[in-house]
This record gives C-alpha cells, structure tokens and sequence, in this order.
C-alpha cells in the first residue's frame, strides 16, 4: 500500500502525519496535503510501513492558565474531562 491508497481513505478535515526514518516530514490537515503538488511528488508513491490513529488530547486553556503546551500523542495530561480538546492524528510512517 502507498501513501496514494491512503489518501483516498482520508476527509479534509483530517490531521495527516507522515513519519520518515523515524522524523516527522509532515503535519498538516489532509486537505492541504491534497493540493500540495510537492509533497505528494515526494512521498506519494512511498511504501506505508504503519498507519495508524494517535490521539493528542490537551486542556483547551492550557496557555491562559499557564499549563504545559500539547504534548507528544503518545502521552495523556491529568486534567478533569470537562477542559480537554481532543485531536486525532492519522499517522503514515513510510
């Protein structure tokens, strides 16, 4: 499957991350991704390793209040359900 196949499975909406060799090379809403010509021609025809959701959920005033800025998806702050916003990244690493 190619980073192609995956994009017609996509929205607009939708948060894209592409890892490669372990950094990450892109981070954009999917309908950005579609119209950029140039990241497309790079990595478009890219074998996907791994796809997967990763969720990054955060407190919706965490700069007002002097919290810690959103962290790594991997990791899940302590604060009451109420305050948090969540972002779902569709991660392709190639």
């Amino acid at each position: 499957m190619t980073v192609k196949d995956i994009m017609t499975l996509l929205e607009s909406p939708d948060r894209v991350r592409v890892i490669k060799d372990g950094e990450e090379i892109y981070n954009q809403y999917f309908a950005n991704m579609e119209v950029d010509k140039d990241i497309v021609a790079q990595i478009g025809d890219a074998e996907v390793k791994r796809f997967r959701a990763i969720p990054e959920i955060t407190h919706r005033k965490y700069k007002e209040r002097g919290l810690i800025a959103p962290m790594k998806p991997e990791e899940t702050p302590d604060y009451s359900f109420r305050d948090l916003q969540l972002c779902i990244y569709h991660t392709i690493t190639i």
